[in-house]
């Protein structure tokens, strides 16, 4: 599968994901608080996939240069304080979870409570806000607790048959991804090294050029 057709379903997935918390938002009503400046979960840790890194990086190219550099800067910094993080409190799994006591720290792209890659953003921060189903976890429903209290039942009977559905659509396509050989890097990867490393498409294809026939 090409880097273009992984990108296209990338972004498939990303639509299908939108409109699962729409449907939740008609469902929940104002139950689900999700709106501009309700950026608790943007202080959690969390890992992306390469796919996602692509799309930021892909996607920071179009702003202007010193836009660009003011967010590397905050990514740098954002480095060095997740580092320090994880070394005193280990990395704490987010999954449907806001970030416990003592491991709070702001996504580098969070700028006065406005997240600067919105339209970029990773996944999680998509699915973030409505229940979450996880067939690898089939046994709980995950939900921010500002939008839900803990064990609080979820009365949804289309929730485990759609988002397993999207649960085998992502794992699909990062298996296509890893089977194309594009899988680079076993080290953490961020939003923060996503800002500051290049993992668009541009850049693997120039990778893949350099290298010669055959490869």
């Amino acid at each position: 599968m090409s880097l273009r057709m992984i990108e296209e379903h990338y972004l498939d997935i990303v639509a299908s994901v939108d409109e699962e918390f729409a449907r939740n938002r008609r469902l929940y009503g104002e139950k689900i608080r999700c709106r501009a400046g309700c950026t608790e979960c943007c202080y959690q840790l969390f890992q992306i996939t390469e796919i996602e890194a692509a799309h930021i990086s892909e996607g920071i190219q179009k702003f202007e240069p010193g836009k660009r550099e003011a967010l590397r800067t905050r990514a740098r910094e954002y480095t060095e304080a997740r580092g320090k993080l994880v070394t005193e409190q280990g990395e704490p799994e987010s999954w449907g979870n806001l970030p416990p006591s003592g491991t709070r720290l702001a996504c580098p792209a969070l700028v006065d409570d406005v997240c600067t890659i919105y339209e970029f953003r990773p996944l999680m921060c998509h699915k973030f806000g409505m229940p979450l189903y996880n067939p690898d976890k089939p046994d709980q429903v995950f939900a921010c607790e500002l939008n839900f209290k803990n064990g609080e039942e979820i009365e949804d009977s289309n929730l485990i048959q759609i988002q397993t559905s999207l649960h085998r659509a992502w794992k699909e396509l990062q298996s296509d991804y890893n089977r194309a050989g594009r899988y680079r890097d076993p080290e953490p990867l961020t939003v923060a090294r996503a800002i500051l490393e290049d993992f668009s498409r541009c850049a693997e294809e120039e990778a893949s050029n350099s290298a010669g026939p055959g490869v």
